[in-house]
């Protein structure tokens, strides 16, 4: 394949991993405490699309390495500097609890 990774981007059948999470952040930005099923099947459609679709993009830029590592997430997201920031926030947070964690 001369170098080059071929990334497929397989349908997912949805498995409403979400839904719990979702309607709790619906209702936190302001909507009715039982949000509509459809509406929640239609912001789990677009998340899982958006994750799918970073994943994918991870993929192509770890290249022949054959294995995504966090700064390909990084790179993927650096042309959005709030995500990014966000990135580095919880990844500087995931380490503190690690240290904490070592210290009990």
């Amino acid at each position: 394949m001369d170098g080059q990774v071929e990334v497929t981007n397989k349908q997912f059948q949805r498995h409403k991993l979400f839904t719990r999470e979702l309607s709790m952040m619906m209702y936190g930005f302001g909507d009715s405490m039982s949000p509509l099923p459809e509406s929640i099947d239609i912001l789990e459609d677009i998340l899982v699309d958006y994750i799918n679709n970073m994943c994918v993009q991870a993929a192509k830029v770890s290249g022949r390495r054959g294995k995504v590592v966090v700064e390909d997430f990084k790179f993927v997201l650096r042309k959005d500097p709030k995500k990014l920031a966000r990135v580095e926030e919880l990844l500087a947070m995931n380490k503190e609890i690690e240290v904490a964690r070592a210290m009990i």
